[in-house]
């Protein structure tokens, strides 16, 4: 009996040692290559997520901040108005000094005298030839 285990082992070997044929190989190696494939796919799947969260998450935030931003603009031209009014209200109080414009209180200024045009030196007439070279910046 030992021998007929010792010949399966042979017979095992004999068969697992065959050459394989061409379309079992050619099988093997498109096996190979679509794992590759399903592996890259899956690994840029992966990367182009993370990347479509992370931007979400980034214009979220600034969204927030230009929303902020907004409110303290709204906030800002209130508190303006508020002081013009404010000092519009006190300057018609009477106890201030204030009077309101009119024609018996303008100031007329005299204009000035009309001054010669003074060419600078960078506006001279005629152009000047271009540099040759580069002098630095």
């Amino acid at each position: 009996m030992p021998s007929r285990t010792a010949a399966q082992k042979v017979e095992k070997l004999n068969v697992s040692q065959r050459p394989k044929p061409i379309w079992l190989s050619s099988l093997l190696v498109l096996q190979r290559g679509s794992d590759l494939m399903a592996f890259l796919l899956v690994a840029a799947t992966l990367g182009l997520y993370s990347w479509t969260v992370y931007t979400q998450q980034q214009w979220s935030q600034e969204y927030s901040k230009w929303q902020k931003l907004q409110r303290e603009e709204r906030q800002l031209t209130t508190a303006d108005a508020v002081m013009k009014d404010k000092l519009a209200q006190q300057a018609e109080r009477p106890g201030t000094g204030l009077v309101p414009p009119s024609q018996a209180n303008t100031i007329y200024l005299p204009s000035a005298p009309q001054r010669p045009l003074h060419q600078s030196p960078t506006q001279s007439t005629d152009p000047e030839p271009a540099a040759k070279g580069v002098f630095g910046y």
